[in-house]
């Protein structure tokens, strides 16, 4: 493999006349220069330089080798500039939905780094729960959703990127924890819930689940609203079951308590969603790149609060 330092030298080499004067406008010692261009003449197995008392002059292969490393560098020195032409002359448009606790996080990040990376290229935002975003999606209404705990639907393709911990979130007690209670199944069947209603993708979750454990949830509630739903547990309603994330300012001010869902826990996936069709447009793909890393930075950073990182891509 050639390397792109050793044409450089070679072309600077060819142009000085000589070793010493190349030398000095390389600002690389004179030995380790000519160490250079003998390595790059043994990678090429001939002769590239005569050297004659003036100086060096080039062979007849080493003419060739010259006219093609000037153009190969060239290149290089205006590849920059090209990308920072593709990038900004990127249009489109590109839908995006989130969901309403997740969709805090992710938005100010991906809208910021949009307006950077494609000026010129606009980005909607739709607000929906997982269900809503899932019917949206195959309905040719979104490009690309972040869904929680989505179901495998044909023509659907799941790229799974985080799991959290959920827990269940009641009335604050008087200030926040340095760290979560537990809470088990038996204790979650006798405690007074505020859900969503079906087909909300967390009820269904949260049911499903439930069932599989011999566990009755008692519900006393049915709310849509992840915001108007932690306004009633403040105020003493009843109970829910969210992902900490969702929680975690208000655990933190004091105004919740939550319990992590044990033995076993309760895990929460969440994914990108795309569709085939969404994915043939450039823009499309290079958003769910930033989306991904996007989330992958919200979770190293610790800013998604109980949120662990894995892959796994799913198709129908």
């Amino acid at each position: 493999m050639i390397d792109i330092r050793e044409l450089r030298y070679f072309v600077q080499v060819v142009r000085a006349g000589s070793f010493s004067r190349a030398s000095m406008e390389l600002n690389v010692a004179q030995p380790a220069l000519s160490r250079q261009m003998q390595k790059l003449e043994e990678e090429l197995g001939t002769a590239l330089l005569l050297r004659h008392g003036r100086g060096v002059r080039p062979t007849a292969a080493g003419t060739l080798l010259l006219e093609r490393a000037e153009s190969i560098l060239g290149h290089l020195r205006q590849l920059p500039d090209h990308i920072r032409d593709a990038s900004e002359a990127m249009v489109g448009h590109v839908v995006l939905g989130l969901p309403p606790a997740a969709g805090l996080l992710i938005a100010p990040e991906i809208v910021s780094r949009f307006r950077a990376r494609w000026p010129h290229a606009t980005l909607h935002l739709k607000e929906g729960v997982s269900s809503s975003l899932e019917e949206w999606l195959l309905g040719r209404r979104l490009d690309i959703a972040v869904l929680h705990n989505p179901t495998m639907l044909p023509g659907l393709n799941l790229h799974t990127v985080i799991n959290e911990n959920m827990v269940v979130a009641g009335p604050g007690k008087g200030g926040p924890r340095d760290e979560l209670g537990t809470i088990r199944w038996r204790e979650i069947a006798e405690t007074p819930l505020i859900l969503p209603s079906l087909p909300h993708s967390n009820r269904r979750f949260i049911e499903q689940e439930a069932a599989r454990r011999g566990v009755r949830l008692t519900l006393v509630q049915e709310v849509d609203s992840v915001a108007m739903t932690k306004v009633l547990v403040k105020r003493g309603f009843g109970s829910t079951i969210l992902t900490y994330a969702a929680v975690a300012a208000e655990v933190a001010s004091g105004e919740i308590d939550a319990r992590r869902i044990d033995r076993p826990p309760l895990i929460s996936t969440i994914a990108i969603g795309t569709t085939q069709d969404a994915m043939m447009a450039p823009l499309a793909r290079e958003v769910f790149e930033l989306l991904r890393d996007v989330i992958s930075s919200l979770v190293a950073s610790g800013t998604w609060v109980g949120a662990q990182w894995v892959e796994t891509l799913a198709r129908r």
